[in-house]
């Protein structure tokens, strides 16, 4: 889609009812959500959500990180998935899983499953700057691990 195709399919998405523009503080362009997630919407600005932080690791691929500039806005946070880029030319590495906790991008991590032996292979972790390694980021990390372990089929984990 060019800008303007976009512009007028937010527009008619939203004289449709089908989402709703937003403003987030810092972000000089609008924003938009499903109108049916409104209720989530009002809830955690009312405090009502169990908003305790978790870290995830997300796919390259996900829909969140479709949008690199909105990432960089929001969470000064530079994503590339390097799976095309040459191995000497990569910053980080080959298939690179972005790390968000709570509400900060905290690093990313490069884990390789070998489905054969059902080990995950931790390849690598990179927090980053400003991101203290507490006992209880590397336990949520760890936990994370584990869940992408499982995911992938995985009995085992090695570093």
């Amino acid at each position: 889609m060019t800008p303007d195709q976009r512009d007028k399919a937010f527009e008619e998405l939203e004289a449709e009812g089908a989402i709703r523009k937003t403003a987030v503080e810092g972000i000089c362009f609008p924003l938009y959500f499903l109108a049916e997630d409104m209720p989530l919407a009002e809830a955690v600005l009312a405090d009502a959500v169990d908003l305790r932080p978790r870290l995830e690791f997300l796919a390259p691929l996900d829909p969140m990180l479709w949008d690199r500039k909105l990432i960089e806005a929001i969470w000064d946070y530079q994503y590339s998935w390097e799976i095309y880029t040459p191995a000497e030319k990569r910053k980080f590495g080959y298939y690179v899983l972005p790390m968000v906790c709570g509400e900060k991008m905290a690093g990313r991590i490069e884990a390789a499953a070998d489905r054969k032996a059902e080990t995950l292979v931790i390849k690598n972790v990179w927090y980053e700057v400003g991101i203290r390694q507490t006992k209880k980021l590397n336990a949520a990390v760890d936990a994370a691990v584990g869940r992408l372990a499982r995911f992938n089929g995985c009995s085992r984990i090695t570093q």
